[in-house]
């Protein structure tokens, strides 16, 4: 029951950001190539294309309908690049019930504390008590195990006294999981000494970059899912319309170089839909897809 008031809700938030704009667009091209092709018909067969009061009320409302049907909620888009063969959607739901390799973003200490360092409700607290069941200490040892390749690149942070004082270069990326399902975790924001998180544009790119490199290395191709990395805590000054435009168009340059994987889905959770406009995302991606 609760789900599927969520799912109403998801609904409802999504047909109240269609616009008046949007909506009256839509109607005028059904209305004027419905009259395009019917006015030029009536001159071979008037006595069948009899127009009249009725006749333009009908249309009106054929018009109504099929904007109606065009403008109707959806909760995912996508759109095909020509090459390589590779699908990119923008869906509205919850990263950890999707199919496929997931991305988990992290600051640059790889923290997992819960509580005043990593929010509880955040993806990297949802991963924690999710995917490793509340397990701290076995999650650090994944990490830890998984950045070695990277210690001759650490230093140590002497003035950071609370969670972990190993920094890491941004954009350092690891891979946990297994081959079934990878999670690759991404440094894309410098934990500050009073565990608050700075991050900024160049910061997200240089950590899309390198996450690009490792997803070709090790999703062999399937499918993977990123959640809007940046925002929130992360105080990179960019709005979620902003970062997620920024991940696409990273995503879309980086596949032009080389082949990723052949589907990205950028995950937006329904509590961000009042601050992001899908359908203006909708037309990005279709815009950027080429």
């Amino acid at each position: 029951m609760n789900n599927k008031f969520t799912i109403l809700g998801i609904y409802f938030t999504l047909f109240k950001k269609i616009g008046l704009k949007r909506f009256v667009i839509s109607f005028s091209s059904n209305f004027g190539a419905a009259w395009l092709f019917l006015e030029p018909a009536s001159f071979f067969l008037p006595e069948k294309l009899k127009f009249g009061l009725d006749g333009y009320l009908s249309l009106v409302f054929i018009s109504l309908a099929f904007a109606i049907i065009q403008n109707f909620p959806k909760i995912s888009v996508s759109c095909n690049l020509s090459s390589p063969d590779t699908n990119i959607e923008i869906k509205v739901g919850n990263i950890f019930k999707e199919n496929g390799h997931l991305v988990i973003g992290a600051n640059d200490v790889f923290d997992t504390e819960l509580g005043e360092i990593i929010k509880s409700s955040s993806v990297q607290g949802q991963f924690l008590k999710q995917i490793y069941k509340g397990k701290q200490d076995e999650l650090d040892v994944d990490i830890e195990t998984a950045l070695q390749e990277y210690i001759g690149n650490r230093n140590l942070d002497p003035d950071k006294k609370r969670g972990k004082a190993w920094r890491y270069p941004i954009g350092t990326t690891i891979t946990l999981g297994s081959y079934e399902r990878r999670y690759f975790l991404t440094a894309y924001g410098y934990m500050r000494n009073n565990l608050t998180v700075k991050s900024n544009s160049d910061d997200i790119l240089t950590s899309l970059d390198k996450l690009w490199q490792e997803v070709r290395l090790k999703c062999h191709g399937t499918d993977v899912v990123i959640p809007i990395i940046g925002s929130d805590l992360a105080r990179s000054g960019l709005s979620r319309m902003q970062l997620s435009k920024l991940i696409i168009t990273s995503f879309v340059l980086a596949s032009k170089r080389e082949f990723i994987t052949r589907k990205l889905t950028l995950m937006i959770y329904p509590k961000d839909l009042d601050s992001i406009d899908f359908y203006e995302l909708e037309d990005f991606i279709k815009s950027i897809c080429f």
